[in-house]
Protein backbone atom coordinates (compact mmCIF):
# COMPACT_ATOMS: atom_id res chain seq x y z
CA UNK A 1 0.00 0.00 0.00
CA UNK A 2 1.01 3.42 -1.04
CA UNK A 3 0.32 6.30 1.45
CA UNK A 4 -0.70 9.48 -0.20
CA UNK A 5 -1.20 12.66 1.57
CA UNK A 6 -0.59 16.16 1.00
CA UNK A 7 -2.47 19.66 0.49
CA UNK A 8 -4.80 18.76 -2.34
CA UNK A 9 -6.60 22.17 -2.65
CA UNK A 10 -4.95 25.32 -1.85
CA UNK A 11 -8.08 26.43 0.27
CA UNK A 12 -9.76 25.07 3.59
CA UNK A 13 -12.47 23.00 1.59
CA UNK A 14 -13.61 20.35 3.31
CA UNK A 15 -15.38 16.99 1.09
CA UNK A 16 -14.86 13.49 -0.51
CA UNK A 17 -12.61 12.26 -2.84
CA UNK A 18 -14.23 9.84 -5.06
CA UNK A 19 -11.01 7.33 -6.41
CA UNK A 20 -12.15 4.52 -9.21
CA UNK A 21 -9.54 2.36 -10.95
CA UNK A 22 -9.84 2.90 -14.81
CA UNK A 23 -9.68 -1.39 -14.44
CA UNK A 24 -9.94 -4.25 -12.07
CA UNK A 25 -6.40 -5.32 -10.98
CA UNK A 26 -4.96 -7.98 -8.00
CA UNK A 27 -6.47 -6.98 -4.75
CA UNK A 28 -8.54 -3.95 -5.96
CA UNK A 29 -11.93 -3.78 -7.72
CA UNK A 30 -13.42 -2.02 -9.99
CA UNK A 31 -15.77 -0.55 -7.73
CA UNK A 32 -15.10 3.21 -6.42
CA UNK A 33 -14.13 4.10 -2.85
CA UNK A 34 -14.86 7.93 -0.96
CA UNK A 35 -12.02 9.33 1.08
CA UNK A 36 -12.28 12.37 3.10
CA UNK A 37 -10.75 15.83 2.35
CA UNK A 38 -10.37 17.79 5.56
CA UNK A 39 -9.25 21.52 5.18
CA UNK A 40 -7.99 20.73 1.78
CA UNK A 41 -5.39 17.44 2.36
CA UNK A 42 -5.70 14.04 2.02
CA UNK A 43 -4.27 11.43 3.87
CA UNK A 44 -5.23 8.10 2.31
CA UNK A 45 -3.82 4.50 1.37
CA UNK A 46 -4.05 2.97 -2.23
CA UNK A 47 -2.62 0.69 -4.04
CA UNK A 48 0.37 0.94 -6.59
CA UNK A 49 -1.02 0.85 -10.05
CA UNK A 50 0.04 -2.11 -11.96
CA UNK A 51 1.44 -0.86 -15.92
CA UNK A 52 -1.47 0.59 -18.21
CA UNK A 53 -3.63 1.12 -15.31
CA UNK A 54 -4.31 4.52 -13.25
CA UNK A 55 -6.66 5.82 -10.96
CA UNK A 56 -9.87 8.25 -11.74
CA UNK A 57 -10.18 10.83 -9.42
CA UNK A 58 -13.23 13.14 -8.44
CA UNK A 59 -14.30 15.05 -5.93
CA UNK A 60 -17.40 16.83 -4.11
CA UNK A 61 -18.55 18.58 -1.63
CA UNK A 62 -20.18 17.06 1.71
CA UNK A 63 -24.06 16.20 1.12
CA UNK A 64 -23.88 16.35 -2.51
CA UNK A 65 -25.29 12.82 -3.82
CA UNK A 66 -24.62 13.43 -7.85
CA UNK A 67 -22.18 11.26 -9.22
CA UNK A 68 -18.99 12.49 -9.30
CA UNK A 69 -16.72 13.81 -12.31
CA UNK A 70 -13.80 12.50 -12.49
CA UNK A 71 -11.22 15.16 -14.03
CA UNK A 72 -8.01 13.57 -13.01
CA UNK A 73 -5.66 10.57 -13.65
CA UNK A 74 -3.37 9.13 -10.89
CA UNK A 75 -0.40 6.68 -11.68
CA UNK A 76 0.39 5.38 -7.72
CA UNK A 77 3.86 4.33 -7.69
CA UNK A 78 5.05 1.60 -5.29
CA UNK A 79 6.32 3.55 -2.21
CA UNK A 80 6.40 3.65 1.30
CA UNK A 81 4.64 7.48 0.36
CA UNK A 82 3.50 10.13 -2.00
CA UNK A 83 3.09 13.59 -1.05
CA UNK A 84 0.18 15.24 -3.73
CA UNK A 85 0.94 18.92 -2.76
CA UNK A 86 1.55 21.22 -5.78
CA UNK A 87 4.94 22.20 -4.65
CA UNK A 88 6.21 18.67 -3.23
CA UNK A 89 9.26 16.89 -4.34
CA UNK A 90 8.63 13.05 -4.99
CA UNK A 91 11.89 12.43 -6.78
CA UNK A 92 14.23 11.42 -3.95
CA UNK A 93 11.35 8.84 -2.44
CA UNK A 94 11.02 7.70 -6.07
CA UNK A 95 14.81 7.29 -6.71
CA UNK A 96 15.02 5.31 -3.13
CA UNK A 97 12.73 2.69 -4.26
CA UNK A 98 14.58 -0.02 -5.38
CA UNK A 99 13.04 -2.73 -7.98
CA UNK A 100 12.72 -5.96 -6.57
CA UNK A 101 14.36 -9.21 -8.62
CA UNK A 102 10.93 -11.08 -9.88
CA UNK A 103 11.46 -14.49 -7.57
CA UNK A 104 10.49 -18.28 -9.17
CA UNK A 105 6.73 -18.38 -7.93
CA UNK A 106 6.30 -15.14 -9.53
CA UNK A 107 8.23 -15.88 -12.88
CA UNK A 108 5.76 -19.46 -12.68
CA UNK A 109 3.02 -17.39 -12.35
CA UNK A 110 3.99 -14.98 -15.31
CA UNK A 111 4.37 -17.79 -17.26
CA UNK A 112 1.41 -19.25 -16.40
CA UNK A 113 -0.09 -15.83 -16.98
CA UNK A 114 1.24 -15.45 -20.64
CA UNK A 115 -0.10 -18.90 -21.80
CA UNK A 116 -3.27 -18.28 -20.50
CA UNK A 117 -3.24 -14.70 -22.27
CA UNK A 118 -1.82 -16.90 -25.36
CA UNK A 119 -5.03 -19.25 -25.47
CA UNK A 120 -7.06 -16.30 -24.65
CA UNK A 121 -6.07 -14.70 -27.83
CA UNK A 122 -6.13 -18.00 -30.14
CA UNK A 123 -10.08 -18.28 -28.25
CA UNK A 124 -10.55 -14.81 -29.54
CA UNK A 125 -9.25 -15.10 -33.11
CA UNK A 126 -11.26 -18.49 -33.44
CA UNK A 127 -14.50 -16.22 -32.43
CA UNK A 128 -14.06 -13.49 -34.64
CA UNK A 129 -13.65 -16.16 -37.61
CA UNK A 130 -16.85 -17.57 -36.29
CA UNK A 131 -18.89 -14.46 -35.99
CA UNK A 132 -17.61 -13.43 -39.50
CA UNK A 133 -19.09 -16.95 -40.64
CA UNK A 134 -21.81 -16.07 -38.93
CA UNK A 135 -22.50 -12.42 -40.41
CA UNK A 136 -21.86 -14.20 -43.74
CA UNK A 137 -24.12 -16.93 -43.13
CA UNK A 138 -26.91 -14.08 -41.90
CA UNK A 139 -26.21 -11.98 -45.09
CA UNK A 140 -27.47 -15.00 -47.01
CA UNK A 141 -30.17 -15.73 -45.37
CA UNK A 142 -31.27 -12.17 -45.74
CA UNK A 143 -31.32 -12.29 -49.12
CA UNK A 144 -33.04 -15.91 -49.63
CA UNK A 145 -35.44 -13.63 -47.27
CA UNK A 146 -36.10 -11.13 -49.76
CA UNK A 147 -36.30 -13.29 -52.61
CA UNK A 148 -39.27 -15.53 -51.10
CA UNK A 149 -41.15 -11.89 -49.63
CA UNK A 150 -40.76 -10.83 -53.69
CA UNK A 151 -41.25 -14.69 -55.19
CA UNK A 152 -44.54 -14.12 -52.37
CA UNK A 153 -45.96 -10.42 -53.20
CA UNK A 154 -45.67 -11.43 -56.94
CA UNK A 155 -48.08 -14.93 -56.42
CA UNK A 156 -50.11 -12.68 -54.22
CA UNK A 157 -50.37 -10.53 -57.23
CA UNK A 158 -51.48 -13.02 -59.41
CA UNK A 159 -53.93 -14.36 -57.37
CA UNK A 160 -55.32 -11.07 -57.02
CA UNK A 161 -55.61 -10.59 -60.83
CA UNK A 162 -57.23 -14.30 -61.39
CA UNK A 163 -59.86 -13.70 -58.65
CA UNK A 164 -60.78 -10.07 -60.22
CA UNK A 165 -61.00 -11.55 -63.81
CA UNK A 166 -62.85 -14.32 -62.58
CA UNK A 167 -65.41 -11.90 -60.84
CA UNK A 168 -65.51 -9.89 -63.87
CA UNK A 169 -66.96 -12.83 -66.11
CA UNK A 170 -69.01 -14.84 -63.31
CA UNK A 171 -70.77 -11.61 -62.60
CA UNK A 172 -74.71 -11.25 -63.47
CA UNK A 173 -75.52 -8.36 -65.90
CA UNK A 174 -78.08 -6.22 -63.90
CA UNK A 175 -80.40 -4.13 -65.89
CA UNK A 176 -81.96 -0.77 -64.32
CA UNK A 177 -85.10 0.04 -65.02
CA UNK A 178 -86.40 3.44 -63.56
CA UNK A 179 -90.38 3.52 -63.53
CA UNK A 180 -92.13 6.91 -62.95
CA UNK A 181 -95.08 6.16 -61.12
CA UNK A 182 -96.92 9.08 -59.91
CA UNK A 183 -98.46 8.46 -56.37
CA UNK A 184 -101.96 10.47 -56.17
CA UNK A 185 -102.75 12.09 -52.61
CA UNK A 186 -104.38 10.36 -49.73
CA UNK A 187 -107.80 12.22 -50.07
CA UNK A 188 -107.58 11.63 -54.09
CA UNK A 189 -107.01 8.33 -53.31
CA UNK A 190 -109.99 7.62 -51.15
CA UNK A 191 -112.14 9.11 -53.14
CA UNK A 192 -111.63 6.81 -56.03
CA UNK A 193 -111.57 3.89 -54.11
CA UNK A 194 -115.17 5.35 -53.01
CA UNK A 195 -116.29 5.98 -56.70
CA UNK A 196 -114.96 2.42 -57.22
CA UNK A 197 -117.41 0.75 -53.98
CA UNK A 198 -119.85 2.81 -55.06
CA UNK A 199 -119.86 1.95 -58.95
CA UNK A 200 -119.37 -2.33 -58.02
CA UNK A 201 -122.42 -1.26 -56.09
CA UNK A 202 -124.45 0.34 -59.02
CA UNK A 203 -123.27 -2.84 -61.03
CA UNK A 204 -124.23 -5.47 -58.94
CA UNK A 205 -128.02 -3.76 -58.52
CA UNK A 206 -128.48 -3.42 -62.06
CA UNK A 207 -127.26 -6.74 -62.46
CA UNK A 208 -129.74 -7.99 -59.53
CA UNK A 209 -132.53 -6.00 -61.72
CA UNK A 210 -132.06 -7.56 -65.07
CA UNK A 211 -132.02 -10.62 -62.99
CA UNK A 212 -135.60 -9.87 -61.92
CA UNK A 213 -136.98 -8.53 -65.26
CA UNK A 214 -135.71 -11.70 -66.98
CA UNK A 215 -137.76 -14.01 -64.08
CA UNK A 216 -140.81 -12.11 -64.89
CA UNK A 217 -140.92 -12.40 -68.59
CA UNK A 218 -140.08 -16.26 -67.83
CA UNK A 219 -142.91 -15.85 -65.31
CA UNK A 220 -145.27 -14.31 -68.05
CA UNK A 221 -143.92 -16.84 -70.58
CA UNK A 222 -144.79 -20.08 -68.71
CA UNK A 223 -148.12 -18.71 -67.51
CA UNK A 224 -148.94 -18.35 -71.13
CA UNK A 225 -148.13 -21.17 -72.58
CA UNK A 226 -150.22 -23.26 -70.07
CA UNK A 227 -153.37 -20.80 -70.53
CA UNK A 228 -156.02 -21.75 -73.73
CA UNK A 229 -154.61 -18.81 -75.81
CA UNK A 230 -151.54 -17.85 -75.91
CA UNK A 231 -151.30 -13.78 -75.94
CA UNK A 232 -149.49 -11.99 -78.11
CA UNK A 233 -146.51 -10.09 -76.89
CA UNK A 234 -146.24 -6.65 -78.27
CA UNK A 235 -143.21 -6.33 -80.27
CA UNK A 236 -140.54 -3.77 -78.36
CA UNK A 237 -137.59 -2.02 -78.84
CA UNK A 238 -137.09 -1.40 -75.33
CA UNK A 239 -133.40 -2.96 -73.68
CA UNK A 240 -135.67 -5.41 -71.55
CA UNK A 241 -137.12 -7.20 -74.42
CA UNK A 242 -134.06 -7.16 -76.67
CA UNK A 243 -132.67 -9.20 -73.65
CA UNK A 244 -136.14 -11.27 -73.04
CA UNK A 245 -135.91 -12.36 -77.08
CA UNK A 246 -132.18 -12.78 -76.49
CA UNK A 247 -132.71 -15.36 -73.44
CA UNK A 248 -136.07 -17.43 -75.12
CA UNK A 249 -133.82 -18.09 -78.34
CA UNK A 250 -136.51 -15.51 -80.30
Amino acid sequence: MTRVHGKLFADTRTGVLVVKPSAPFFGVSKDERQFPVIEGAIDIQLDPTPSGIYYFVGYKSDGDIRRADFTLRWRVPDVQSYDVTADADNSKTTAQQAAPKASVYERVQLKRVASELTDSLEDLGQLSTDLENAKSHIKMLESELRGYKLTSAKALNQRDQTIAQLTEQSAPVVNTVYLDKPVPPAALQARVLRLEAENKRLLDLNAEYYKSVVQLHQLQLDKARTSPEEPQLGVTSSPQSRLLRKLIGK
